[in-house]
């Protein structure tokens, strides 16, 4: 019943504070509320179909808690199929919900590693993630468009709205982000190799990707030096470092009160995404001890912090610069 317990607990803390849970329960399977509050408080246990029925609906890992250990790692991953633009704003979607649980929780923290722009920053620029979009579908699609005819059959409102409700919520979320010294080399070969290849129909375009690259990094510079997020009154902490070797990996650790996930970065927008404690202790002493062998850019580290950030925003202008000739 121990289980149980743990599982009704996640569920509270997840559906919103005006519903009751156990009008939720009764919802969810179909039962009444005699039925739902003899499962609530433990007299009556559940059975698989309904577990799975419960778990399935507040998106709980049941093997986290199972306390499942194997060395089989479940994880989960949503196909982008080009044929079905629904599956992106599904995807968008479901990054949506996830943080959103996530700044809901009391305790909440992000720890990250970055060997290429996460998305949280990204998404604060609508063109620029339109332009990562486009580079994945570029690199799986056999037929070449321009930039400017991929984004005309987008609905840039929905993806727009998508993008908002993600970035917001990492503004409202304690994190930790580790960088490398070319974390900003992948969009701008990304950036070169479409522009050599024709692949901007309106020659501005570029230019204005550049401009808001440096946008992002001058945003990012003044959380590192501020040690927080945003200029909103409520002081979110934000602490960055770089690393002095190149971490390979691309991980996202998100935290609660009550679950711990991560998230592998794959090709250029997707990922893959899971809860197994055995993967995410030993993904999170990784990061952390990752963090301890890294320069801190965060606070007063000002001489380290200029010379970071004064290095990315060069490529950028030589790069805008080569666009503008």
């Amino acid at each position: 019943m121990e289980i149980q317990k743990k599982i009704f607990e996640i569920a509270k803390s997840e559906i919103n504070p005006n519903l009751r849970l156990i009008d939720v329960v009764c919802e969810i399977l179909g039962i009444g509320l005699d039925a739902a509050y003899r499962r609530l408080n433990g007299k009556k246990e559940l059975s698989l179909s309904e577990l799975m029925k419960i778990c399935s609906h507040f998106n709980i890992s049941i093997d986290t808690i199972l306390n499942y250990e194997s060395d089989n790692v479940l994880f989960r991953y949503y196909r982008l199929d080009l044929n079905n633009p629904d599956n992106y704003e599904k995807h968008l979607d479901e990054l949506a919900k996830l943080y959103e649980r996530v700044i809901k929780s009391k305790f909440k923290e992000i720890l990250m590693t970055a060997q290429d722009v996460p998305i949280f920053h990204l998404m604060q620029f609508v063109e620029l993630t339109f332009f990562k979009f486009y580079s994945w579908n570029q690199s799986i699609c056999g037929e070449r468009i321009s930039y400017e005819k991929f984004i005309s059959m987008l609905d840039r409102d929905k993806l727009s709205g998508y993008y908002k409700r993600i970035a917001d919520t990492y503004k409202q979320t304690c994190s930790t982000e580790v960088w490398v010294g070319n974390t900003i080399d992948s969009i701008l070969r990304l950036l070169d190799y479409h522009h050599d290849m024709n692949c901007f129909e309106n020659k501005e375009h570029p230019v204005l990707l550049c401009r808001q690259l440096l946008q992002l990094i001058e945003n990012l510079e003044k959380w590192a030096e501020n040690e927080c997020k945003g200029e909103s009154t409520k002081k979110i902490p934000f602490s960055m470092y770089l690393s002095p070797v190149n971490l390979e990996n691309n991980f996202i650790i998100s935290k609660t009160d009550n679950s711990v996930i991560t998230s592998i970065k794959l090709y250029t927008i997707n990922g893959i995404f899971t809860s197994h404690s055995g993967f995410c202790e030993e993904t999170e002493k990784w990061v952390r001890n990752a963090i301890s062998k890294s320069l801190s850019l965060s606070g007063s580290s000002e001489r380290e912090r200029f010379r970071f950030f004064q290095q990315m925003k060069n490529k950028i202008n030589k790069l805008k610069n080569k666009f503008e000739k």
